[in-house]
């Protein structure tokens, strides 16, 4: 499953339009595509206010199925913002996807093709995992020179999608996936050398030792998980316990999740 992302500096950039046209030409060429909305507003709801299934989320329902003859939608209550990852998880469960084009989150290690309506905009926002330029200004007559290819979703949408075919971006898809510690504990030089491997069929995402260590602890900022193995894990879950324990009013017992927020 590979997961590229479009960003922008602003709205009005061309997000949508760079997604919309890449499902057509993906699903034209016979793949299964999946897409994410990032929607920041606070107390967005895409539910509408005074249907049934607004009421069964208003009276307390942790998850709200409408469903039709030809669409299921889901409403799950969170108490916070999911992460890319846990979304990409909970998607697994609809069956097996070829690509997941995100809309927004600039701050994710996923290849991006950043949406922008001017030279300044794009430079804010390209790094080392961009592999486009898309949106208003590929469309301008304006010549410029970014260093990697700026492409027009509305008239090249096939070299768009023959950027997302390539090895290249597999590749990349791959290592985003990896927890970048180069840890060396999978047998590999580095995740780099892992994701290679991946790629070649040699190894599989669940051979990296941190991504199977399960979840025994967690630390999240601003929603993004941070990789452990397990050795931090049980360092973390122990220091945080060893904590609780000597506080007043907080038995922790066996099930129960300690949660910690620490705003920097």
């Amino acid at each position: 499953m590979r997961v590229i992302s479009v960003v922008s500096a602003r709205s009005d950039s061309g997000k949508t339009t760079v997604i919309e046209h890449l499902v057509a030409e993906l699903r034209k060429r016979g793949y299964r595509v999946a897409t994410i909305k990032h929607i920041p507003k606070a107390n967005f709801t895409v539910d509408k206010e005074g249907s049934d299934t607004w009421k069964h989320a208003r009276a307390g329902a942790s998850v709200v199925v409408g469903l039709s003859p030809n669409e299921a939608a889901f409403i799950v209550k969170t108490d916070e913002e999911l992460s890319v990852a846990e979304v990409l998880e909970k998607l697994r469960s609809f069956g097996s996807f070829d690509f997941v084009l995100i809309e927004g989150f600039r701050k994710e290690s996923y290849p991006k093709i950043v949406a922008a309506s001017s030279e300044e905009d794009a430079r804010s926002l390209i790094d080392q995992t961009t592999i486009a330029v898309s949106g208003v200004l590929a469309g301008s007559d304006e010549g410029v020179e970014l260093g990697v290819p700026v492409i027009d979703a509305t008239t090249q949408v096939e070299k768009l999608a023959d950027l997302l075919e390539s090895e290249e971006i597999k590749l990349r898809s791959i290592t985003a996936k990896l927890p970048g510690l180069n840890c060396k504990e999978c047998g590999s030089d580095s995740c780099a050398d892992m994701a290679r491997r991946i790629l070649r069929g040699e190894r599989s995402l669940e051979d990296c030792v941190v991504l199977s260590a399960g979840k025994r602890a967690e630390i999240k900022i601003s929603g993004r998980d941070v990789p452990m193995g397990s050795f931090v894990q049980d360092l973390v879950r122990s220091v945080v316990l060893g904590i609780v324990s000597t506080l007043k009013k907080a038995n922790a017992e066996e099930g129960d999740i300690v949660e910690i927020k620490v705003r920097v």
